[in-house]
């Protein structure tokens, strides 16, 4: 995952624009609230929020240092730490689950599976999350997707669609992860977000290909888009994939 610090404004805005998830997802694994977790390229808090209200000890790593600005600020009982999911600075058998939220696509699968199984104790789980969208914005924001579609990335679904919704880690078929972690569960979870139209601002304002923008060609386009909300607020169908497993007990 890059290390290199976005530009200001961009950390406001994934705080306040981009969706959280779901209570649920921190108890698909079954953990004793005692467990030691760790959460990998925690970004802002927003799963390490969920976690550190379910789980004793709470260890977030993230490598940008303006995203651990807002985590530490965000989640004063975690342990807040810089580090990457190929050199996760920890002891080994050091925590009872790993959770990834939003991230795992940007890991060496090979290499993180590894770092997590080192740090895992045997028979700890491993959690990975993402947000998919899940229908159309309500209302229609057409006049916004008709706005942003010169700049939005051709791969990309819009309005919402970070990654399609078949998405998942291709880390799983690899022969490291059939010999050392359990067969993969799988569970997708409702998870719709409320925003008013600054927060759906912020929304796509957090969008790197918005955010790397030049000032000058930034700002009127966040204005612009601004200029195209007009209801009081709005609903973002997205859907929380969630897929978790075990590392082997005999690991």
């Amino acid at each position: 995952m890059a290390t290199d610090e976005m530009p200001g404004h961009w950390y406001d805005a994934y705080e306040l624009g981009r969706p959280g998830y779901p209570a649920q997802v921190v108890d698909v694994a079954e953990l004793a609230p005692s467990a030691t977790v760790l959460e990998l390229a925690a970004g802002s808090g927003k799963l390490t929020r969920r976690l550190s209200s379910r789980f004793a000890h709470v260890v977030a790593v993230e490598p940008d240092r303006g995203m651990r600005r807002l985590l530490a600020a965000g989640c004063p009982g975690v342990e807040a730490i810089d580090g990457t999911a190929e050199r996760i600075p920890l002891a080994d058998d050091a925590v009872e689950a790993v959770f990834v939220a939003q991230a795992f696509h940007w890991f060496d699968n090979e290499a993180a599976l590894a770092e997590i199984a080192r740090v895992l104790r045997p028979g700890g789980a491993l959690v990975v999350l993402w947000n998919v969208a899940n229908g159309p914005v309500v209302p229609s924001i057409t006049a916004v997707e008709e706005l942003l579609a010169p700049v939005w990335p051709q791969d990309f679904g819009l309005p919402l669609d970070m990654m399609s919704g078949d998405w998942a880690p291709n880390a799983w078929s690899l022969p490291f992860a059939e010999r050392t972690f359990d067969p993969i569960c799988d569970a997708r979870l409702p998870n719709p977000q409320t925003l008013d139209p600054e927060g759906l601002v912020a929304f796509f304002g957090s969008m790197g290909w918005i955010a790397n923008l030049p000032d000058e060609e930034r700002r009127p386009l966040v204005d612009a888009i601004r200029s195209h909300l007009t209801a009081a607020e709005y609903v973002l169908p997205w859907q929380t994939r969630v897929q978790w497993t075990r590392l082997e007990a005999s690991q």
